[in-house]
């Protein structure tokens, strides 16, 4: 008796392509909060800190949704030399060099706070209830 080959969503799949999307677009909002002048950008939470944490958690979330073949380390690696780039731009462009590693650590914590779950939850399967 043959057993019923495991489906999987395709990658041109409606959600996939939104989660794609999703991840191109939460990507580029942060690049452009970044380089636009200040008074330009909106201000969504009363921390600029925790901004940039909530920006970086969302887009971590996307990027894993995007990208679930990729393994977590490659994705939070991504993120976190993305995070350094756009530190070392802020800082290139005037800011100090307090302030561009406060932000780097406020991105650096949103992805890892994103990703944590993830990796929790696998470390925990391996530990599954043995069969009888």
């Amino acid at each position: 008796m043959s057993e019923t080959p495991e489906t999987y969503y395709p990658d041109t799949g409606l959600l996939a392509v939104l989660a794609r999307l999703g991840f191109g677009l939460c990507l580029l909002a942060i690049f452009l909060a970044v380089i636009a002048p200040g008074w330009l950008t909106p201000k969504l939470l009363h921390s600029h800190y925790l901004q940039h944490f909530a920006a970086f958690y969302v887009a971590a979330c996307a990027g894993l949704a995007a990208m679930p073949r990729t393994r977590i380390r490659r994705i939070a690696i991504g993120y976190l030399l993305f995070a350094l780039a756009l530190a070392i731009t802020q800082f290139t462009r005037g800011a100090s060099l307090e302030v561009a590693v406060q932000n780097w650590v406020a991105d650096a914590g949103g992805t890892v706070a994103a990703l944590a779950p993830v990796v929790v939850e696998r470390f925990r399967r391996m530990f599954a209830p043995r069969p009888a």
